[in-house]
């Protein structure tokens, strides 16, 4: 669940919580609880900024805590297609039983593609997105590969269901994981 509230036409101020499963629903993965905003530079681009807490169900006492900093460049549409590209840097920091545990710092790129349904509300979706290590035990390798597709369902004027599937392939790690998701969440405006 989400909530945004627009200060003025180019700060909008957001607040989301969310579950996420693993192993296709199988399982509960993680909570998160995440507040940002975002800046509006010009009608293609924008920038934002993000706090995230996060709660690991499959681990005991683990939890997450990580900063982002966004940019984000919407293309023209074409026909009924439009592209967003986003890059993001990501410094996150783990805590297991109370103690610090590790951080590291991510670049993440992410491709994400719309598709808009001739005389319907509905907007499928596809995003592929690619985790890049700047420090830690990842520094300068390739961590993590997303694979999404979704569809966007709009419930009223002030709110929308999403649905999705994903696929996370992780990389240079021991014993990596490919990892099947199912993420379901309800985002509201208030502007």
């Amino acid at each position: 669940m989400s909530s945004k509230y627009k200060i003025n036409k180019k700060i909008k101020l957001s607040a989301e919580f969310g579950l996420r499963s693993r192993e296709n629903s199988q399982f509960l993965k993680q909570f998160y609880a995440e507040i940002g905003a975002k800046y509006k530079v010009n009608k293609r681009f924008n920038t934002g900024l993000k706090y995230r807490f996060t709660n690991y169900y499959y681990h005991n006492k683990l939890s997450s805590q990580r900063f982002n900093l966004d940019a984000e460049y919407s293309f023209k549409k074409w026909n009924r297609f439009r592209l967003a590209i986003r890059e993001r840097l990501q410094y996150e920091w783990l805590v297991h039983d109370k103690i610090f545990y590790y951080d590291e710092i991510n670049l993440r790129s992410r491709m994400f593609f719309t598709y808009n349904i001739k005389k319907s509300k509905l907007k499928p979706f596809f995003s592929f997105e690619h985790y890049w290590g700047l420090s830690g035990q990842v520094k300068g390798l390739s961590t993590q590969i997303r694979w999404s597709v979704g569809l966007n369902i709009p419930v009223n004027k002030w709110s929308d269901f999403t649905a999705s599937y994903r696929i996370i392939q992780q990389l240079n790690r021991n014993n990596p994981l490919t990892i099947y998701a199912v993420l379901v969440s309800y985002k509201i405006n208030l502007n």
